[in-house]
């Protein structure tokens, strides 16, 4: 059996705390693992984790929404390039044109 352990956060409001929980399922936690407790004025978001996971889930809780969704669209860009390598090749080769076009100028 796996040792497993606990990783969590506290966050000021449950909509950021849902936030959270979120940002774990879509990087492969299951939904069921993760709890949400309240503290005091706060919440605190927990999961449980193996070991070898714990540092991914632990970056999931400390990263904010917005480089969040930052990180998924870039990720789906570079998905896209990768599904799409005669188009990137040809964009790649658009922005060498417009380089030297402008230093070509006299």
């Amino acid at each position: 059996m796996p040792d497993t352990g606990l990783a969590s956060a506290l966050f000021p409001s449950l909509s950021a705390a849902r936030a959270a929980k979120q940002r774990l399922v879509s990087g492969g936690f299951a939904r069921n693992s993760i709890d949400i407790e309240r503290h005091g004025d706060g919440f605190e978001v927990l999961i449980h984790v193996r070991d070898e996971h714990r540092e991914h889930a632990e970056s999931l809780l400390a990263r904010s929404p917005i480089t969040h969704s930052l990180h998924e669209r870039g990720g789906q860009a570079v998905t896209a390039f990768k599904d799409n390598r005669l188009l990137a090749l040809g964009l790649a080769g658009l922005a060498g044109f417009a380089v030297f076009s402008l230093f070509r100028r006299p």
